[in-house]
């Protein structure tokens, strides 16, 4: 990858019409789900929160990219605070990863986010930078799309499929949920994750570190 990385930057969408625990447990939530990601992939995102409803963490393996946005989008939803993020994905070098967060973190690859945040208007999700070309932005718009069409209870299976390594099959997880793995299998198939498994495996396979 030549070192180039991912930086997300997101913020929370309306967080002034909620109160203030939904704004907490919508941030919890998202610190909480970059920290599974970070645990399952051997990485630490270094999640720093920032203005209140601002966030960002660090992706090393752009590769991973796909992966970690639908466990983010996902986790949220699943959590049904009743905010959702925007999310903008900065691909590029990263010179400094902070000190102790990414409060003092500096690169081409936060630059790019935080100014692709600024231009998201009626998309909640772009990714911009190194190696990044159209078919990256499409599929990552869609997404995008098909996301905020989730109820809360496909999110959750979605959720618990992508970001809990303990269960290794549906029956698993229907069991943690205290539902039959049929009722399981109805809301993973709602969600349409199977229909994203090409499009994860591009973005695991696209080679990041060659310029569009």
């Amino acid at each position: 990858m030549s070192g180039v990385q991912a930086v997300f930057t997101g913020d929370l969408i309306d967080s002034r019409d909620a109160s203030a625990e939904a704004v907490e447990r919508a941030m919890t939530n998202l610190k909480t789900t970059a920290q599974s990601i970070g645990k399952n992939h051997e990485f630490q995102p270094r999640f720093t929160r920032h203005r209140g409803d601002g966030w960002q963490m660090l992706l090393p393996d752009p590769t991973l990219v796909m992966l970690a946005y639908l466990g983010l989008a996902a986790a949220l939803r699943a959590a049904d605070t009743g905010l959702a993020t925007r999310i903008a994905i900065g691909v590029g070098p990263v010179d400094f990863p902070g000190t102790t967060d990414l409060s003092d973190a500096a690169g081409p690859a936060f630059v790019t986010s935080g100014d692709l945040l600024e231009t998201l208007d009626t998309e909640t999700a772009g990714i911009g930078g190194h190696g990044v070309t159209d078919w990256q932005r499409g599929v990552l718009q869609l997404t995008d799309w098909i996301v905020t069409g989730w109820t809360a209870q496909q999110a959750e299976a979605v959720a618990l499929t992508l970001l809990d390594p303990t269960h290794d099959t549906n029956a698993q997880r229907a069991k943690s949920l205290g539902i039959s793995r049929q009722a399981f299998e109805a809301r993973l198939k709602g969600s349409g994750l199977s229909a994203f498994t090409h499009a994860r495996r591009a973005f695991q396979t696209h080679d990041f570190g060659a310029q569009a």
